[in-house]
């Protein structure tokens, strides 16, 4: 079935994916236009998804789509790609203007700053593999990923009893929006996000 959804379409993804992964990549994506929608990494699949349920409130990612835009879920780990060395982001979010990548540790336990610092550091080193890959897959069939899409955002998703440290949350994202590979990047720790607000 030929890929008709620009976002997909933009970036080659399916040509970029086209080998080398556990799924083929037109079984690892979604699509949505819900004004509203959660996205979860699935403890049953033990991939990402969109859900309805608000029972999955407490371990997901809530997207406000206000415009309702298409919006394409790209199951990463576990589905298009598995055992990557050093781990790999969940998910990544897109449409033909934006692309975020989404990393849940809504498992992660601990109170105490050493346990929360080894989830943060280990969240964002996925994370930034995750961009490395897509780069590099995407420079295989010719596209440069930060001229297609804007990369505003990357998200680490907890559970919302995991602790937050202010200070240490701003420090990363400080850290983060430096860091060579995902330079001007935001990482947002929020359990809900808008896509895109109306007249903004």
């Amino acid at each position: 079935m030929p890929v008709t959804v620009l976002a997909i379409d933009q970036l080659h993804l399916d040509d970029a994916f086209l080998e080398g992964t556990f799924c083929p990549f037109n079984d690892c994506w979604f699509l949505t236009k819900d004004k509203s929608i959660y996205v979860i990494d699935d403890d049953i699949t033990k991939f990402s998804r969109f859900s309805n349920s608000s029972e999955e409130e407490q371990k997901s990612l809530l997207v406000i789509n206000e415009n309702y835009r298409e919006i394409v879920l790209i199951a990463i780990d576990n589905k298009l790609i598995r055992n990557h060395p050093g781990g790999i982001a969940d998910c990544a979010l897109l449409d033909e203007k934006q692309l975020r990548f989404v990393e849940f540790k809504t498992n992660a336990e601990g109170n105490s700053d050493e346990a929360i610092h080894k989830t943060y550091l280990k969240a964002i080193e996925q994370l930034k593999e995750t961009i490395k890959l897509f780069r590099a897959r995407l420079l295989n069939v010719g596209i440069q990923m930060d001229t297609v899409v804007n990369i505003k955002k990357c998200h680490i998703v907890t559970s919302h009893s995991f602790p937050k440290r202010r200070a240490m949350i701003q420090n990363y994202q400080i850290l983060f929006a430096n860091d060579a590979e995902t330079e001007g990047m935001r990482l947002d720790y929020a359990h809900t996000t808008y896509w895109d607000k109306k007249n903004a």
